[in-house]
């Protein structure tokens, strides 16, 4: 039985589920024997900086994660969750899945560092086998309950506190107790830095049992923000300690100097093995919890097999692979190198729910109305601070861990996962978009930046299934395609019934026609326009789309098969002649369609008022084909042949026309040239003051082609 999102399932309060983890994994081994070893590098002012540097990057993610965890029911998976419903599943699944693999395989470096303190105290103990048996007991606690493993943490903060007591009331080993302002220095700062960081990075702790806390919009918060900031306090305390009692040489050369100069030294020792002990423990109970959401979600192999939980609420499954993982680890011996990259997940993990937190407010949808809210700087600055301090680690470490996600984001983009939150990224991009339409409606426009924009009527969209492939070769790569269908309402009343099933077979259409053209990443915007009457439609929402952002500039209209509907191209030809947008009127010929789409012939004449748009369109068509352009020019004499091939080389050179292209004049009657027409897959001329379909389709039938004919507008220009 699956208890998610189950009452059952919450069961932790904010200090035994969120504080006490996290403040247990921030007094960790880098406490006791790093820690000194920073104030003899750096001394005690540069320890200061490195350890509020430090934790200004985490208070900064906390804050970020506490505000967004006010805004939003989590559910099960900690992080990844809060990535996933903010920017996607695939970059919260890219994230999930390294940082489950981080947080399985750091059982293993936890639970070598309790051996190695183990085996400094008991020599004859054999290394291999002490870890086995803590990995096994482990298990055996997180399998049995994670109630009863975090009851054990209880144990763990009394031993650490009695071990920093001891720590405090031990005797220093100078005599006299001075502040010291420099270290030995052999280490560069940030070097430095980059050792100490780790120390702070166990803040998801907590976070990492969102699906089972009593209240997470309140956990979180409170306990996350109180573990990081009494962890401060701790450690600025312990640097000042480390600075009053010994010196730069010896807090560098020796390691556990916090153990030898304590009033109780096994208490230390307890303290660094109790220390190691609950950070396993922590990530042994935290990661099989990732790794259900995971599951949960359909991102993962055998999503079904860790997407369960057993009778107790505890994800068992998901438990047992988490332990082979770190088994594998531990018999693998020495990863300390290894041991960077996971740290970089950590960090990226971090910068990236920050970067959540600031798309989300930044964009100012109304959703993100978080009782928790923290300024808008702070997330950016957040997000900065976890990616420069992932560089300063470790460059290479880096690079590796953003390529991983990187492939992992690729890979997921091509998987279909059903997913029921909301993804901001569409808010993201809207909110680019508008910004940037804000600037580009204050500037004036040139035809310089002119891309064809078509705005199709479709009275029946399977009509138009076979007219997909042309059409992508007017507007690709960077043209646009609004699909307007106008759904008249010519029968008899209909009952509610058949007009909602007319409905969803002409959008069902439009969908089939959208992903036809969208398979080449060509911009589509399908609308469906209920009117009365075709034409008055079309018009309709010509106007209403003349002002838009993104208005269309050429109307594409086609002639049918059946003749009986010309009459309304004409008439739609004729009334928006007074928009001034241009006009296509395409007749797809029955039998040879587009040919072998590799020429095109573009007939044209001297002082045309059509030319732009016929030669933009014929360079388009060119271009998509990979073809061949042919202009050809119609005079009444031979003396006039020598001025017409003068005249289509200029035009060539004004318009930029490839050299390659024809160059053609013929001599005779424009009809009966016609008959005549060199060979091509299309021929494209221009429109008379009116159309005349009738005239059109025996032109089709004369060159034995489809024919596209053109009426150019006043923001068209092949000169620009």
């Amino acid at each position: 039985m699956n208890y998610i999102g189950n009452l059952k399932m919450k069961r932790f309060s904010t200090f035994e589920g969120v504080f006490l983890p996290t403040f247990l994994s921030i007094l960790g081994v880098i406490m006791y024997l790093r820690l000194g070893w920073v104030v003899g590098q750096t001394g005690l002012k540069g320890a200061l900086l490195i350890i509020i540097l430090s934790n200004v990057i985490t208070l900064l993610t906390g804050l970020s994660i506490s505000s967004i965890a006010t805004n939003m029911r989590l559910g099960a998976g900690g992080a990844y969750t809060i990535i996933s419903k903010s920017l996607g599943y695939q970059i919260g699944g890219a994230i999930g899945i390294p940082l489950y693999i981080s947080q399985a395989v750091s059982v293993a470096f936890y639970i070598t560092g309790f051996t190695e303190c183990w085996v400094s105290v008991f020599p004859l103990h054999n290394f291999l086998v002490v870890s086995i048996v803590l990995w096994l007991l482990l298990l055996t606690v997180s399998y049995m309950s994670a109630k009863f493993a975090f009851k054990l943490q209880y144990g763990i903060l009394i031993i650490i506190v009695l071990s920093l007591v001891s720590a405090f009331l031990g005797k220093s080993s100078i005599e006299a107790a001075t502040f010291f302002g420099e270290g030995i220095g052999n280490i560069k700062f940030w070097q430095v830095f980059a050792v100490f960081f780790p120390a702070v990075t166990g803040i998801l702790a907590g976070v990492s049992m969102s699906g089972e806390l009593e209240k997470p919009s309140k956990n979180i918060p409170v306990g996350t923000l109180s573990a990081i900031g009494l962890g401060l306090i701790v450690y600025i305390f312990l640097a000042i300690w480390f600075s009053t009692h010994a010196t730069s040489q010896q807090l560098i050369s020796n390691s556990t100097i916090i153990a030898d100069l304590a009033r109780w030294r096994f208490l230390v020792v307890a303290g660094i093995m109790g220390a190691t002990l609950s950070s396993a423990l922590s990530m042994f109970v935290a990661s099989p919890r990732t790794l259900l959401a995971l599951g949960k979600h359909r991102i993962i192999p055998f999503s079904t097999f860790f997407s369960k939980v057993n009778s107790k609420g505890e994800p068992a499954k998901a438990i047992l692979l988490t332990a082979v993982l770190c088994l594998v680890t531990i018999f693998l011996g020495s990863l300390n190198k290894i041991a960077v990259l996971l740290t970089m997940f950590f960090l990226i993990t971090y910068g990236m729910l920050n970067i959540a937190v600031f798309i989300e407010q930044g964009i100012g949808i109304l959703s993100f109305r978080p009782s928790f809210k923290v300024p808008l700087f702070f997330s950016l600055l957040g997000g900065i601070g976890c990616i420069a301090t992932m560089f300063l680690i470790n460059p290479v470490f880096s690079v590796i861990a953003i390529a991983v996600i990187i492939v992992i984001y690729m890979i997921l983009i091509h998987k279909e996962v059903q997913r029921s939150w909301p993804d901001v990224r569409k808010g993201l991009f809207i909110f680019i978009a508008e910004k940037a339409l804000k600037v580009a409606s204050e500037l004036p426009y040139h035809p310089k930046t002119w891309k064809p924009n078509l705005l199709i009527p479709i009275r029946i969209p399977k009509d138009w299934i076979g007219m997909t492939e042309f059409i992508k070769n007017i507007v690709f790569p960077n043209g646009r395609v609004t699909l307007l269908s106008i759904a008249e309402d010519t029968r008899i009343p209909q009952t509610r019934d058949e007009k909602l099933k007319l409905k969803k077979k002409t959008e069902q259409g439009l969908d089939m026609l959208k992903s036809a053209l969208q398979e080449d990443n060509i911009l589509v915007t399908p609308m469906l326009v209920e009117s009365h009457d075709f034409l008055e439609g079309t018009r309709t929402v010509t106007q209403a789309l003349k002002d838009s952002f993104l208005p269309p500039n050429i109307l594409f209209l086609k002639l049918g098969f059946d003749c009986s509907r010309d009459h309304i191209i004409e008439s739609l030809f004729q009334k928006e002649k007074k928009e001034d947008i241009g006009i296509m009127v395409f007749e797809f010929h029955p039998t040879v369609g587009l040919g072998e789409q590799k020429t095109v012939n573009l007939w044209v004449r001297d002082k045309s008022p059509n030319l732009n748009l016929a030669v933009l369109t014929a360079l388009q068509i060119k271009q998509n084909w990979d073809g061949n352009l042919r202009i050809i020019q119609v005079v009444g004499a031979e003396e006039e042949k020598e001025r017409a091939t003068q005249y289509l080389e200029k035009l060539r050179k004004l318009t930029r026309i490839p050299r390659d292209t024809i160059k053609t004049v013929m001599v005779g009657d424009f009809k009966e040239v016609l008959a005549s027409a060199p060979p091509a897959d299309i021929n494209i001329f221009g429109v008379a003051e009116n159309l005349d379909t009738s005239w059109i389709r025996n032109i089709t039938e004369t060159v034995n082609t489809s024919v596209l004919f053109l009426r150019d507008a006043k923001d068209h220009s092949a000169l620009a």
